[in-house]
């Protein structure tokens, strides 16, 4: 294992000294799978080994940056301008409050936590807008995504019927779930080190492979790709993370609806069809097969599915606002500084011991926020999150402009990553872990590139015309 990890750098570093970034990027993922499993095997399994792919993303992600030049965020938020100065805006604050959390804690490797959970996002989404003006390139991104899922999504389920292997294991004592008195289980992780890990990774591998079945016209293979994207979704129940399935059904609920409000009557017809013949074979196949291949204890995974909805409003309400509110009043205006919320190893950082709930307010993605970048970095993050949607819409507008099958598979990465949202509120420590924000912040930056393929498109298909112009206010949805 330790070998094909120094193999995969080796790759890497040979692709990347030769300026082949994109390559790079392939083996960057595979050395995100290979992280979870090597970590297993090491000795006392270093937490730093999870940082694997960010260091692959980095290099990656710097050698990019000498080939382009420039950052050029004109052309990325090409809809809407003004993201260009509010993105400089957050960059400064990021830079002040990692002077802040140093100051506080004298902690540098605490402050580089902090830093990496602000700064990845921003530069996955470049390096997915990068990725999305090639749909060649990115097709073969998440073909390599989903094949490593598939492999680990197998050892999930080898894992939750009981196959006794040190690489099968969760790190560290793992967690006890209980699912009622008197029962109490560890969920599947799998060659994952988390079953939280795992629930993610199987939902977003769920939420992809729809997407790119949905992105095709063959209908063999939109049927494959959605009975796999029916198998992970299944697998995440036995992880036993109610969340991920949450993250699942709602990318189907805004995919579908914004899909449907562009498609014509053809595809839609189309789609319906598979769809019912996909959730017809995929309940044989449940019925009849993987129940009893699962095992007596599925039930009870089963079950603790169902209760999904009753704690859902508790958990949005406690974790989710609650925890907002809580953070508002012990950030001291100014926050903490970043990375004050985060977990260094298995000790929660505090930046006040006397502030018993501030691990309960970090709990949450916009809990942490506050946290660490006070009242100034939510105004800051609310004005972005406005334009984002903006872009989004006018995004969205343009979409006419492309083939059919590139603007359903970029608006279905894009789907995925607004379904994050709720998941990111309420349970943000997951959000720290590298190579999820890596994956989510690709994926929707993909979308951002929706403008400048519409124009390369228009020439390709009308060559004796001029490139085509965006214009300033794009169709409205209904128009398009």
């Amino acid at each position: 294992m330790l070998l094909a990890m120094v193999a995969l750098f080796a790759i890497l570093l040979i692709n990347l000294l030769d300026g082949d970034w994109r390559t790079g990027l392939i083996v960057t993922l595979m050395i995100g799978f290979l992280q979870d499993p090597l970590r297993k095997i090491i000795p006392n399994q270093p937490s730093q080994l999870n940082g694997l792919v960010l260091i692959g993303f980095v290099l990656c992600t710097v050698v990019l940056i000498e080939r382009k030049g420039k950052f050029d965020l004109r052309t990325m938020f090409w809809t809407v301008s003004q993201m260009d100065d509010w993105v400089s805006i957050y960059f400064t604050l990021i830079a002040l409050q990692a002077v802040n959390s140093f100051g506080r804690f004298s902690d540098p490797v605490l402050t580089g936590i902090g830093i990496a959970f602000y700064v990845a996002p921003a530069l996955g989404m470049w390096v997915g807008f990068q990725v999305g003006m090639n749909t060649a390139l990115l097709r073969r991104f998440l073909n390599v995504y989903l094949i490593g899922s598939a492999i680990f999504a197998i050892s999930v389920f080898l894992s939750f019927r009981g196959f006794v292997h040190p690489l099968l294991k969760e790190v560290g004592e793992g967690l006890l779930i209980t699912f009622r008195h008197g029962f109490s289980a560890q969920g599947a992780s799998g060659l994952w080190r988390t079953s939280e890990i795992a629930s993610w990774h199987l939902a977003a591998a769920s939420c992809i492979a729809a997407t790119v079945g949905a992105a095709s016209r063959k209908p063999g293979t939109q049927t494959g790709l959605l009975l796999l994207s029916m198998g992970f979704a299944l697998l995440t129940i036995l992880t036993g993370r109610r969340k991920a399935l949450v993250l699942v059904l709602t990318f189907a609920a805004i995919f579908l609806l914004l899909l449907f409000r562009r498609s014509d009557a053809a595809f839609k017809d189309r789609l319906v069809s598979n769809l019912l013949g996909t959730t017809g074979v995929a309940y044989v196949l449940f019925t009849l097969v993987i129940v009893g291949a699962l095992g007596g204890n599925f039930g009870e995974f089963l079950n603790r599915t169902f209760t999904t909805s009753d704690d859902l409003g508790e958990r949005v309400s406690g974790q989710g606002l609650g925890a907002i509110l809580r953070a508002i009043e012990v950030s001291q205006f100014f926050g903490f500084g970043v990375g004050a919320g985060a977990q260094a190893g298995n000790v929660q950082v505090t930046a006040n011991r006397g502030i018993t709930s501030l691990g309960f307010v970090s709990e949450g993605g916009g809990g942490r926020v506050i946290v660490e970048l006070g009242i100034p970095g939510l105004i800051v993050i609310l004005i972005l999150l406005w334009f984002f949607a903006l872009v989004f819409y006018r995004n969205f507008g343009l979409l006419r402009y492309l083939p059919y099958e590139t603007s359903v598979l970029v608006l279905g990465l894009a789907c995925f990553g607004i379904a994050n949202i709720p998941s990111f509120i309420t349970a943000g420590q997951l959000y720290g872990d590298p190579f999820v924000l890596i994956m989510m912040s690709i994926c929707l930056g993909s979308f951002l590139a929706v403008p400048v393929l519409a124009a390369q498109y228009r020439q390709q298909t009308s060559a004796a015309q001029p490139p085509m112009a965006i214009p300033s206010r794009p169709p409205s949805i209904g128009q398009t």
